[in-house]
């Protein structure tokens, strides 16, 4: 480190922005790994795996320069501006103007036209708050001034902060708010764009490019149409500025609006730049310190642009980091940094082609797009997407993006999104298109009748035999009867207790952290997931004793464990639709109500659904959720006569006895013309469904409310819906005739009702198989007491057999009766009035 007392110090700070600057184009391409020695965060691992961060449209990653510059400041120069004749102040003032200056090169602009802010949220509403306030102050500012019969328009495809601050104008001016429309590609519909750009245009503010889409919109011709009927521009380069060369005076636009998080340089910082005339036309938005020119007691005068748009201590440290990401990209070559995106985008794009139920929410083709893909997957939800490349590693964004419109115009409330940088390899963009196809392709290997065989991958250095999973023998038929029942209740008891470490396994991820790992000793296991090792052994014990886990002697004698890929599809994959694990997890909830059960026994008295701990909601949640992921909308609802039509165009649908709404939301996720009610008397679980709606966006086309399934038809619900749903739940009801009822007032003359319960019969010698065992031993601790608490006239248990489900139906008034279709879980019947 150099003296302080001299001209510059040589810190990280003076150095970015001692360095000269690039103007020319850059050639050859990037030298991606060695960028990557610049971002240290690169180097991480997450859950054991290199972190491949996909989700640089909401925020880009930090190089060391820009880290260092920001810290210098601190560390050697920090002081506040602009008020302080001594060094430090000195150095701070002369730090934070070289900064504007660099910033204000970087996209073409002078100095004096480039206000810092907060974030580009706050440079739209420092404009926006401007020019409503221009019409209600000083003469000289009112040449800007909004008011009504003026046009304000912005684009569908707008981030939320190019939108808002709209609305909230045009509220409170009384302006009117207008917008051009996106096509089923993703791009902008020019086809109103001289209707809606007319002379009562006052500004047009649109993105460079969509966070959402991708798209890269075409400012020549926005702009050529405002300066025409003499409307301002505003363009968001939020999503622009760090991926190609920006330059205002080329696109000739008013005003310009970018974040310094977005462009590899820090938060908190944002840029509003605007044509010099244009800035001293327009009043502040906010007032305070620095901002004033003369003050007193009675009134006060502001000083010129940019510090008049700038009250109170600036953010110097932070101007400094993004005068230094200016450097950075700059020194890079923004041209060679769009040229490596574009060739990852098309990777993105081919990749998702060929992934089995991929949509892409945007062009599909790489022309005039940025790096930012968003897409869906049939029967995954985004977050749910999100959730599984997590686990492997991979950052994306699941959401609607702050661009719910853009969603909602392709009919989805939220869209996952991967989204390049500089950084990304093509073998980043590989693994995540190949996690991807993990995710959508099938999970279940075949294997020979009788016996499971398990795929073992091996680890380096280690030579195992491969195994079979043989199921046991049953005892000999000869033998002594005591003996052979005895075996058997410990069999039973054997499995009760192994569930216990089976719900332990999932809840510390242990199953998660063994599939797809080859074979692991319990150290290794314990490393992975931070827990214990003597625990592990104890543990993996159990498991290869279940059958769950198969156990393997290397050469040295030490013991390998594995967990087959078909084994992984049942307990470590929750969404998958042969999933198993969550059902263990109601049995800790069951034994905790065992006292009250046995009371129950005696007295004939129920036991409430909302008395049981909340790990049982959960449990019976997790328990459903894969057979309904996997067959409400692809396989259930199909096999109503004309139903998935009518849903597909727009119709009303009543999900009753809906839980926390997750067969509510499904529906609703798949058929976004059509609305729905989803109805429960347990009110924990409407407000968590509440709250899981307005998480995934839904919450303006889904509605819950708690109310008992026999008090559902009022005036304005009856023959109002199309579509009446029971899921797993009219046999926990203590009046089922009056739940049927209520259906048949709720459901048109025309519509159906979709009663699913479990495949199960009132025979109990016909529910040998292990899924009939399971659904009367929940019966009789589970849903028959929750029944009779409350004090309806009947209470069918799980198993009633259809012929005593078709009986309540047609006592209710439905005359038509039909097993639409089923599976090993569930039975599926259609009810028409």
């Amino acid at each position: 480190m150099e003296n302080t007392d001299s001209g510059t110090c040589g810190c990280s700070a003076h150095r970015m922005l001692a360095t000269p600057w690039r103007s020319e184009k850059a050639g050859g391409t990037l030298d991606v790994a060695a960028l990557r020695q610049d971002f240290p965060i690169l180097q991480r691992k997450v859950l054991d795996r290199p972190l491949i961060y996909l989700d640089n449209a909401a925020t880009s990653q930090k190089p060391l320069q820009v880290v260092d510059a920001e810290a210098d400041f601190y560390r050697l120069h920090n002081a506040n501006v602009h008020r302080s004749d001594h060094k430090l102040g000195r150095e701070a003032t002369e730090l934070l103007d070289t900064s504007r200056a660099r910033v204000a090169a970087f996209i073409g602009g002078a100095p004096q036209e480039v206000v810092f802010t907060k974030n580009a949220s706050e440079a739209i509403n420092v404009l926006a708050g401007a020019l409503a306030d221009a019409g209600r102050t000083r003469p000289e500012f009112r040449s800007l001034a909004i008011g009504p019969g003026d046009r304000v328009v912005v684009t569908e495809m707008e981030h939320h902060s190019n939108l808002l601050p709209w609305q909230d104008l045009c509220r409170r001016t009384g302006a009117e708010l207008c917008w051009l429309p996106v096509t089923s590609e993703g791009r902008l519909d020019l086809s109103t764009l001289e209707n809606l750009v007319d002379e009562r245009c006052r500004i047009l503010a649109f993105t460079q490019q969509s966070n959402l889409f991708g798209t890269v919109n075409p400012v020549d011709v926005l702009v050529a149409r405002a300066k025409a009927v003499g409307a301002l521009t505003l363009l968001d380069a939020c999503q622009s500025v760090a991926h190609t060369r920006v330059d205002v005076t080329a696109l000739g636009v008013d005003f310009l609006a970018f974040s310094g998080h977005k462009m590899c340089g820090p938060t908190g910082i944002g840029v509003l730049w605007g044509r010099s005339e244009l800035l001293s036309a327009l009043p502040p938005f906010m007032t305070g310190g620095e901002m004033a020119d003369q003050v007193s007691m009675g009134w006060s005068t502001y000083v010129e642009p940019p510090t008049r748009f700038e009250a109170g201590t600036p953010m110097i440290a932070q101007t400094i980091g993004l005068a230094a990401a200016c450097t950075y990209l700059d020194t890079i070559g923004r041209e060679r940094i769009a040229e490596h995106e574009h060739v990852l985008t098309g990777r993105i794009l081919d990749g998702l082609d060929s992934i089995k139920g991929a949509r892409i929410v945007g062009p599909a083709e790489n022309i005039d797009r940025g790096p930012a893909v968003s897409f869906s997957l049939a029967e995954h939800f985004p977050d749910d997407i999100g959730e599984f490349l997590d686990r492997r590693g991979i950052a994306i964004r699941a959401g609607h993006h702050c661009a719910r419109p853009a969603c909602l115009r392709y009919g989805l409330p939220a869209t996952a999104r991967a989204s390049s940088h500089l950084y990304t390899t093509e073998a980043e963009v590989d693994t995540f298109i190949e996690a991807l196809a993990e995710l959508t392709g099938p999970t279940v290997h075949a294997a020979q009748a009788g016996v499971v065989t398990a795929a073992l991958p091996t680890l380096p250095g280690r030579s195992v035999k491969s195994a079979s999973l043989v199921p046991p023998q049953a005892p000999d038929s000869q033998g002594d009867a005591e003996r052979v029942f005895l075996s058997q209740v410990f069999s039973d008891a054997a499995t009760a207790a192994t569930g216990l470490a089976v719900s332990i396994g999932d809840r510390l991820g242990l199953y998660r952290a063994m599939a797809g790992a080859g074979h692991l000793t319990a150290g290794e296991l314990a490393e992975r997931t931070g827990t214990q090792e003597i625990y592990l052994r104890e543990w993996l014990h159990t498991q290869v004793g279940a059958g769950y886990v198969t156990c393997e002697q290397d050469p040295s004698g030490q013991s390998l464990y594995l967990l087959p890929d078909p084994h992984s599809a049942v307990l470590a994959e929750p969404d998958a639709p042969t999933s198993g694990v969550g059902i263990f997890g109601a049995l800790g909830a069951l034994y905790a109500v065992e006292n009250e059960l046995t009371e129950c026994f005696r007295t004939g008295e129920g036991i409430d659904w909302g008395t049981y701990p909340p790990r049982m909601f959960k449990a019976v949640a997790r328990f459903f959720r894969p057979a309904y992921r996997a067959n409400i909308v692809q396989n259930w609802i199909p096999a109503l006569n004309g139903t998935a039509d009518r849903l597909r165009q727009g119709a009303r649908v009543a999900d009753i006895g809906c839980g926390v709404g997750y067969s509510t939301l499904l529906m609703a996720q798949a058929f976004p013309r059509s609305t729905f009610v989803g109805y429960d008397y347990h009110e924990p679980s409407i407000d968590r469904a509440r709250i899981i709606a307005e998480e995934r966006e839904l919450d303006d086309r889904v509605a819950f409310h708690t109310r008992p399934a026999a008090d559902l038809a009022t005036p304005d619900t009856k023959r109002a819906f199309d579509l009446v749903t029971f899921f797993n739940c009219l046999h926990d009801m203590g009046d089922p005739l009056a739940a049927a009822r209520a259906a048949r007032d709720l459901v048109k003359d025309d519509g159906a009702v979709m009663l699913v319960e479990l495949n199960a019969e009132a025979d109990p010698t016909a529910n040998l198989a292990p899924e009939g065992r399971l659904f009367m031993a929940l019966s009789t601790a589970l849903c028959l007491p929750a029944a009779v608490a409350q004090k309806g006239p009947h209470s069918l248990g799980n198993h009633p057999g259809e012929a005593a489900l078709r009986e309540i139906a047609e006592q209710a008034g439905f005359s038509h009766w039909r097993r639409a279709t089923d599976t090993p879980r569930a039975a599926v019947y259609e009810l028409r009035p």
